[in-house]
């Protein structure tokens, strides 16, 4: 049903392409994954562009899939599937970018990055129009160093983005250019509630992929229990590591624990409403959603450092860190939590100012300056 969903909500915006405004708005293409409801990244973020830019006079926006919906036998088969989707996705980016100011591109690492973003550039540079490449992989150190594919491209982008300052630091030791624009929240799902008194309810949500480190959650959960033997643990999200990490749980005879698998995007805000303490293990991240989504949930943050987390979540004022792979650690910072509810109140009350900063209102001019910038021709704007 989730899919059925996602494949309308595809054919929707694609179905907006080519509409004109009367005051001949700057046109802007988003090309990215099909939204299928997952728990964060880049698909999360495209919707929210385009919903939230659909009735804006200042911009036309326009969507096309770099996953194209195929036939549910084909889908299933995964190599054949690429290849069947490779022609129907460059047709409908010669297509969908003759009529458009920017190319919007969004882009992951390695096998995304050939298989989108490459496409998407080539198009764009074939039909003259300006390209946009929104970087928001994890792995930016090492995909540049391996890949020259990369660096070109990106280095020839009239415009580079990320949305943490970690990005446009990686990007700067490869001679790149990079500005950062911060990821949204969702404020029609998500609102804040003060914890008093804050309750072991721990929430992780993140995909079940070994970079999320949902095994490191596991075992500081175990602990955790130890101290609370009531405590709770939602996992959202789903992933290759399902079968491993309920395995772990099992070894560890954890009680309290629940495995939700994927949870339709306009039903999360009811998970983070209902918890008490979000809990992040990454073992390498840019900048995750569901942080951000906590600060504005009044979920108090107890997460590890791994990449550009620090650059939002500043320690003892924002929330707690903990170094990458210590679950020992990641356990005894909630445990502070639970036994110090006023350091609780106070990381949410400052978490709460910071994710001003990720709202709508806060981000659009970013947006369209940026947009404005790469087309400087003149044209009559709306505003």
């Amino acid at each position: 049903m989730a899919n059925r969903n996602s494949d309308a909500i595809s054919r929707q915006y694609e179905r907006t392409s080519g509409l004109r405004g009367l005051t001949d708005p700057l046109r802007v293409v988003i090309v990215a994954p099909r939204i299928q409801h997952l728990i964060g990244g880049q698909e999360v973020q495209a919707d929210l562009l385009i919903r939230l830019w659909r009735n804006d006079p200042a911009l036309h926006i326009s969507y096309i899939a770099s996953n194209p919906e195929l036939p549910c036998w084909l889908q299933r088969i995964r190599y054949l599937r690429t290849l069947a989707r490779f022609p129907l996705y460059v047709t409908r980016l010669i297509a969908g970018i003759r009529d458009v100011d920017v190319v919007h591109s969004f882009c992951t690492a390695s096998y995304g990055f050939v298989i989108s973003t490459v496409p998407a550039y080539c198009v764009s540079r074939l039909l003259r129009k300006k390209v946009l490449i929104n970087y928001h992989s994890p792995f930016a150190l090492a995909h540049l160093k391996s890949s020259y594919i990369a660096r070109y491209i990106l280095k020839s982008a009239d415009r580079v983005l990320g949305p943490s300052p970690f990005v446009v630091d990686v990007f700067r030791d490869f001679g790149i250019s990079a500005q950062a624009i911060p990821n949204l929240v969702d404020l029609s799902l998500f609102s804040y509630r003060s914890r008093r008194p804050l309750q072991p309810f721990l929430l992780c949500s993140r995909n079940l992929e070994p970079y999320c480190g949902i095994d490191m959650v596991v075992r500081a959960f175990a602990e955790i229990q130890k101290a609370f033997p009531e405590a709770r643990l939602w996992i959202l999200g789903e992933g290759s590591q399902e079968v491993d990490l309920r395995q772990l749980v099992g070894n560890l005879r954890l009680k309290g624990v629940e495995m939700t698998g994927r949870v339709a995007r306009q039903h999360i805000g009811q998970f983070y409403n209902k918890a008490d303490i979000l809990i992040n293990a990454s073992r390498a991240d840019n900048m995750p959603v569901s942080i951000l989504e906590a600060f504005a949930s009044g979920l108090p943050v107890v997460t590890t450092d791994a990449g550009g987390i620090p650059y939002i979540v500043q320690h003892e004022y924002t929330g707690l860190l903990s170094k990458t792979d210590d679950w020992q650690q990641l356990a005894a910072n909630v445990i502070r939590l639970l036994q110090n509810p006023a350091l609780a109140e106070r990381l949410t009350e400052n978490a709460y100012k910071q994710s001003l900063a990720y709202r709508w209102d806060a981000v659009r001019e970013q947006w369209l300056s940026t947009y404005r910038e790469l087309c400087p021709d003149g044209k009559t704007r709306a505003t």
